[in-house]
């Protein structure tokens, strides 16, 4: 078994679906952060970071994957996301329930919240990433 980039596993002859590499990808951000997923970013890609006004929040290209990294880090001092169900919607679509708690920098107590994730994935890559509170919503971007 081969390992690609940020150390995702790479079956020899068969490459892994799109909900392989969320659970991954899941796995590495919890271990060491969001930007230890950089190797497995697309330099094209779009991260809508609030789908309520996609226009005005979407970052994209490895500078805007930075800056969202760097929004992440900045605004927690400890995060952890637990997958709740990895949902294929398609060959490059993947639906993730997650729960996620964080302690935001300079706070005493920890949050908690539900998310819904849409990840596209084209040749291991990370090529746009949603980000939903709401599921009906989340569903929808696939339809």
């Amino acid at each position: 078994m081969a390992r690609g980039p940020s150390g995702l596993r790479i079956l020899d002859s068969v490459p892994p679906t799109a909900t392989e590499i969320a659970d991954q990808l899941y796995a590495h951000w919890n271990d060491a952060g969001l930007h230890i997923l950089t190797d497995s970013v697309d330099p094209d890609i779009e991260l809508v970071c609030d789908p309520l006004c996609p226009d005005d929040s979407t970052l994209r290209g490895i500078d805007g994957w930075k800056q969202w990294v760097a929004r992440w880090d900045e605004g927690y001092e400890s995060m952890h996301i637990t997958i709740d169900g990895l949902i294929p919607m398609s060959s490059e679509h993947v639906l993730a329930l997650v729960s996620i708690n964080a302690t935001p920098r300079g706070a005493d107590r920890e949050l908690s919240w539900a998310a819904a994730h849409v990840w596209t994935v084209r040749d291991g890559r990370i090529a746009r990433y949603e980000t939903h509170m709401d599921l009906a919503l989340a569903r929808g971007t696939l339809l």
